[in-house]
């Protein structure tokens, strides 16, 4: 178990704009995330595969630091790769794998589609609370009465109380079916072209070898990335980690051994079968504190976070 305390963590990556790539909630540009590489210093971020050394060795220092990314985006290669193959920089590189066989995943698109058909995140979430607002009635006014976004999600401050409440709703709420069809409705409603919206949202087996055959380590992030899949059954997180472990391990020729949880969730039955497949390191998704932390609950640091710090300097 490591201890409490000040210690070295990841930086998380997720979403870049910049050529054929838009602006979505929570994008960066090749700039920002150079100042921000700046701003933490350089001096402390080490390649993914000396950080995973000392990591087993127990030689990290608290100031190291190390770049992850997450969700296999083919934004992270166009914009953010270039960035690090300017500095000398290996990252993590945490996939989900359905994706990489030619399956649409429905995270992503929902993503696109609520920061690109309206006039702003807030217009959206108003229609899509209205709408589950009109399926529950009662029920979801009386969440709604009850609800505190200060304690829901405290360790990401940068999540407005909208951002909090269609999360709750997402995944604390509404089922999987019935979240999927107001969505897709909405979709529909909105004549979305499923085929355009998805073109250039993942990256490809190619690019995915390519990282891996440079240096960087490719990690496990479950196969779908189910939003919440410390709900899911064991066999169930099983079936995740089986598929996203044999497709790397098929596409790039190298048994992973690094994992990160896919929005933060992950139960005990997780950790266990993380072990059982040889997954050595793993991270989570913020930086709170954790009881017994695990070499498989490492702390990262959201880049909101950094560039909020950044701002105040």
């Amino acid at each position: 178990m490591l201890a409490k305390g000040q210690m070295s963590k990841g930086l998380m990556f997720h979403h870049f704009h910049g050529q054929e790539h838009p602006v979505v909630q929570g994008s960066i540009d090749a700039d920002s995330l150079s100042s921000m590489l700046d701003f933490v210093g350089l001096t402390n971020i080490l390649p993914a595969q000396d950080y995973y050394a000392r990591v087993l060795a127990g030689a990290l220092e608290p100031r190291h630091l190390c770049v992850t990314f997450d969700d296999t985006l083919l934004c992270q290669y166009d914009i953010a790769k270039p960035v690090l193959d300017a500095l000398g920089i290996t990252a993590f590189w945490f996939v989900y794998s359905s994706v990489l066989e030619g399956q649409k995943e429905w995270l992503e698109i929902y993503r696109i589609f609520r920061t690109r058909w309206f006039d702003d995140i807030d217009h959206f979430y108003g229609l899509f609370f209205a709408r589950v607002e009109s399926c529950y009635g009662i029920d979801y006014r009386r969440r709604h009465a009850r609800f505190d976004p200060r304690n829901y999600l405290p360790n990401d401050p940068f999540y407005s109380d909208n951002d909090r409440w269609f999360r709750y709703l997402r995944d604390r709420f509404l089922d999987s079916e019935t979240y999927h069809r107001l969505m897709r409705d909405m979709l529909r409603d909105h004549q979305v072209d499923l085929e355009k919206i998805s073109k250039n949202l993942w990256m490809k087996v190619g690019q995915i070898q390519t990282l891996s055959q440079e240096g960087h380590l490719i990690g496990l992030h479950s196969h779908t990335h189910p939003t919440r899949l410390a709900a899911l059954s064991a066999q169930a997180q099983q079936g995740e980690y089986d598929a996203n472990y044999a497709a790397i391990e098929h596409i790039t020729g190298k048994a992973p051994t690094t994992a990160s949880h896919p929005c933060n969730s992950y139960n005990a039955e997780t950790l266990r079968l993380l072990r059982d497949k040889g997954i050595r390191l793993a991270f989570r998704a913020d930086v709170a504190d954790v009881e017994n932390r695990s070499l498989l609950e490492m702390p990262r640091e959201n880049h909101a976070n950094i560039l909020r710090r950044m701002r105040q300097t």
